[in-house]
């Protein structure tokens, strides 16, 4: 049976090189799953990613958020050839050609990584997209964009766990990779930081997500080999 530990991306933000270094060398092999934001990538560039991987061979999810003109993201992914990942994000907002294009070059550049599409970010809520969109139905906006990853066969798709059932609602099989979770004990005391739709690890897999993303719950954790534990002790189907 598959342990979460080994489907939770530990996000790597608000670290120096050395913090992540650090980090790494007490969580690994425990840990085998990391996402490089914006934040981190800006700041040390592509040769982080290589860095990582050659000390760790573990799975990297580059987290870039990619939002352009379509000819733009295409460049934008060719650039990133070469490079060991797995995972890649672009906005769903972007648009149906914006899409394709980015598909086309990850095929073509990065054909081992999945193409993960952001919906809506954790941060955000329903009255957050009436100011921004004049959107009332969260629900069907979050179908819309689902749509959309699935007619343009993007690999997966980012969202919180609380939208998971919809995106079951769609034939073809997306990979759907969960932010916004915090531990039971965090969510019990209100240490959600800026996330607005929060779930336990536990719960996130009950309602069916393939992976999770976890920040500051482990790389800030009190005591980081516990917590791993609770996550390798922490069954998925």
């Amino acid at each position: 049976m598959i342990k979460a530990s080994e489907r939770v991306f530990v996000a790597l933000d608000n670290m120096t090189k050395e913090e992540i270094f650090s980090f790494l060398s007490v969580c690994y092999p425990g840990i085998t799953h990391i996402k490089i934001g914006l934040e981190v990538f800006n700041k040390f560039g592509p040769s982080i990613v290589e860095e990582i991987y050659k000390l760790y061979p573990i799975d990297i999810f580059l987290d870039l958020k990619l939002h352009d003109i379509p000819n733009t993201v295409k460049k934008a992914i060719a650039s990133l050839e070469g490079l060991p990942i797995k995972f890649l994000t672009v906005h769903l907002s972007g648009g149906r050609e914006m899409l394709k294009q980015a598909m086309i070059a990850k095929d073509k550049y990065l054909p081992g990584c999945k193409l993960l599409g952001v919906s809506i970010l954790t941060s955000l809520d329903e009255a957050d997209l009436k100011e921004i969109w004049s959107v009332t139905d969260m629900n069907q906006a979050f179908i819309n964009l689902f749509k959309l990853a699935s007619d343009c066969k993007i690999d997966g798709v980012v969202c919180s766990a609380k939208e998971l059932e919809l995106v079951k609602s769609f034939e073809n099989s997306l990979i759907t990779v969960c932010p916004g979770i915090r531990f039971s004990d965090e969510i019990a005391l209100g240490n959600t930081g800026d996330q607005k739709r929060v779930l336990s690890p536990k719960e996130a897999f009950q309602n069916g997500a393939s992976y999770l993303v976890m920040g500051r719950s482990l790389t800030k954790a009190l005591d980081l080999k516990e917590r791993i534990q609770n996550l390798q002790n922490l069954p998925i189907n």
